[in-house]
């Protein structure tokens, strides 16, 4: 059964994970794309694992805790007494081990005669060399060596005593001891999915192809190329040259001017020929003036008073810089990871508190002895009496404190191995928010995986109503087991007109606990309000109830049941420690970059004008000679009429 549930389980949580995609946003180098690979396939393996062995765990605690009866001989030792009110079963203790507080108790198998009432041994045969029985047959399969089937001797030997003995037809083949140890149990064969080894075959090549990237980008630092430096002087020397050649003509004439006109009428004359314009020439040389003035201050306005918005990157930013730039600049600021992968555990520790229940008395093996007492008190008590299956439900309620703790942990453990993926820097408020839905998608996640495969079990147990050896769901008709030679038969136990006959989760209120037709039912809705009252829990004193002042701190109020204790796997909150310096070192930002609204500078201003010039000297020429020209043509056609009036 083993080997087939473990093929199929790998077979099929390979091809689930062979349907997950790769997620990511650019080709990554091969030595990483490997190492995220590996890091998946280990994962995959420890889930695959996990869920496969806590399937296994629950079904050994509900098999134990319901005292599930199986229709072999096992080591429990099980008979019937009886006294005037019912029949109850009553298990046997061997070297000083009982299968109703312990699921460990073994005996080695062996061939030999026994009484079966005192289950004493009367001749020994043969010892199968450390195969043992236990409780139930798994317990007793798990704690097996498989060393009598290295040995072709022993496999005969076991031939001989089995009825249908194949002797000289017996034709197979011991196992090789070069492969596997002799020693090494069927628990520690299971543990490992029953696999020797594992290989993968990781090909980048193939990675490549399919991701087929449209293009690659990079930058270098560089200085400019021979061409744009010729145009840029080219450009300054037309505009400088222009502009000298202007300034000096201005000034030159301005001094002619300033040495012929120093009279009052010659600067009279000279003011009115600034204005007056006699030629056309004037005309368009004063045109042409203003057009370019009126066109470089406007240049020289826009260009010093618009803002402009700039790119700055730094390279290789501190945290003290990333964190200043942080709180200045946070809308633009954009910092990428030189590492897009970290490691959950190279910056968080995750710590789950779990319910104060998992860490009391009720949980050791003192209080559930306390409560069986031998189990002498069931004759005189009802089946549907809390007491007759505390035990049970004290033995289920360690196994899931135990295995929710288990649960977290391997789950915590796959988190920490696993990448946390992001291409720019997070900041501290951003980082905490995706960690703490991190957090709640792990719980949920981890939470639903736990109740899965109990519930799974839950509903085959109940279904196929497998009778509890603690007759809280069948017992047997006193008439039918009188006589040696009448069959026994059931008949369904009743909780407040549910019978267990019609549904397996019947229960009913019991001295302030609850009772069922299976201890797991009845645990999974009692309350917590009777753990926190001493003459509900314990009238005798012998242990102390729950302080009540743990309420206080707990999200779990008297009025809960342990089923919503176990649908938070037993949690009462995780406390995560985020290291910020650690993750942003992890990180490791090979450059930031901010856009900032800066004026423009004058200096640069005044350079772009002159590289402008030479062409917008030419451009408002070209400009005032056109309107010019336009001017004196509509002038001549208007003079021409005026004569013609007057003749």
């Amino acid at each position: 059964m083993f080997c087939q549930q473990i093929r199929q389980t790998v077979n099929d949580s390979l091809q689930t994970f062979f349907q997950t995609p790769f997620l990511s946003s650019q080709v990554i180098p091969q030595h990483l794309f490997e190492f995220q690979v590996n890091s998946s396939i280990y994962n995959w393996q420890s889930q695959t694992l996990n869920k496969f062995l806590r399937t296994i765990k629950l079904f050994r605690a509900i098999t134990h805790g319901n005292k599930l009866m199986d229709g072999g001989w096992s080591l429990d030792g099980r008979h019937l007494i009886k006294n005037d009110k019912n029949f109850i079963i009553n298990m046997g203790n061997f070297s000083n081990c009982s299968c109703v507080l312990s699921s460990s108790c073994l005996m080695v198998m062996g061939i030999f005669d026994m009484d079966i009432n005192s289950l004493e041994v009367l001749h020994t045969y043969f010892m199968v060399p450390n195969f043992v029985i236990g409780c139930f047959p798994i317990e007793g399969l798990l704690k097996s060596t498989l060393e009598c089937f290295y040995n072709q001797s022993c496999m005969l030997e076991i031939d001989k005593y089995i009825s249908n003995s194949l002797e000289s037809s017996f034709k197979f083949s011991a196992l090789n001891e070069n492969l596997n140890l002799p020693n090494e149990t069927v628990e520690s064969i299971i543990n490992r999915l029953m696999i020797d080894s594992w290989s993968s075959n990781v090909s980048f090549s193939s990675y490549y192809k399919i991701c087929s990237p449209l293009s690659c980008t990079f930058t270098y630092m560089g200085r400019n190329d021979i061409f744009s430096v010729v145009i840029t002087i080219l450009g300054l020397y037309t505009g400088l040259s222009l502009g000298i050649k202007l300034f000096i003509l201005i000034i030159l004439r301005s001094i002619e001017k300033i040495i012929n006109n120093l009279s009052f009428h010659g600067l009279r004359i000279s003011i009115k020929n600034i204005f007056i314009c006699n030629t056309g020439q004037k005309l368009i040389r004063r045109l042409h003036f203003i057009f370019l003035l009126i066109t470089l201050c406007l240049i020289f306005i826009f260009s010093t008073f618009t803002l402009k918005s700039i790119t700055i990157q730094i390279n290789k930013p501190s945290l003290s810089t990333y964190e200043r730039l942080s709180k200045q600049y946070s809308d633009s600021l954009q910092c990428s990871c030189s590492h897009i992968s970290i490691p959950y555990q190279s910056f968080i520790t995750i710590k789950p508190n779990f319910h104060h229940i998992c860490s009391s008395h009720f949980v050791s093996n003192e209080w559930i002895s306390y409560l069986y007492d031998n189990g002498d008190f069931r004759l005189s008590l009802e089946f549907t009496d809390y007491r007759f299956s505390a035990a049970g439900q004290f033995l289920l309620l360690t196994s899931f404190c135990q295995l929710s703790q288990e649960t977290v942990n391997n789950t915590l453990s796959q988190l920490y191995t696993s990448d946390f993926t992001n291409v720019q820097v997070l900041s501290p408020s951003v980082l905490n928010q995706q960690i703490e839905t991190m957090i709640k998608q792990f719980h949920s996640t981890a939470s639903n995986l736990f109740l899965n495969s109990l519930n799974l079990i839950r509903e085959t147990v109940g279904s196929d109503m497998i009778m509890s050896s603690w007759f809280t769901n069948w017992i047997f008709i006193r008439e039918s087991v009188i006589h040696s030679d009448w069959s026994a038969h059931t008949t369904p136990v009743t909780y407040e007109a549910c019978d267990c006959g019609s549904s397996w989760k019947c229960t009913q209120s019991s001295r302030g606990m609850m009772s069922g037709c299976y201890a797991l039912e009845a645990l999974l809705q009692t309350a917590l309000q009777c753990f926190y009252d001493q003459d509900c829990i314990d009238s005798n004193g012998v242990f102390t109830s729950l302080n009540i002042s743990l309420l206080q701190t707990s999200q779990f109020g008297l009025n809960a049941t342990f089923q919503s204790l176990l649908n938070n796997l037993m949690v009462e909150e995780y406390q995560s420690n985020l290291s910020y310096e650690k993750y942003y070192n992890e990180c490791s930002p090979l450059s930031c970059q901010y856009s900032n609204m800066i004026s423009h500078d004058a200096t640069e201003a005044i350079i772009s004008l002159i590289s402008l010039y030479g062409g917008l000297f030419i451009i408002t020429n070209c400009l005032a000679v056109i309107i010019v020209k336009i001017y004196q043509r509509r002038i001549r056609r208007i003079t021409p009429e005026g004569t013609e009036q007057n003749t």
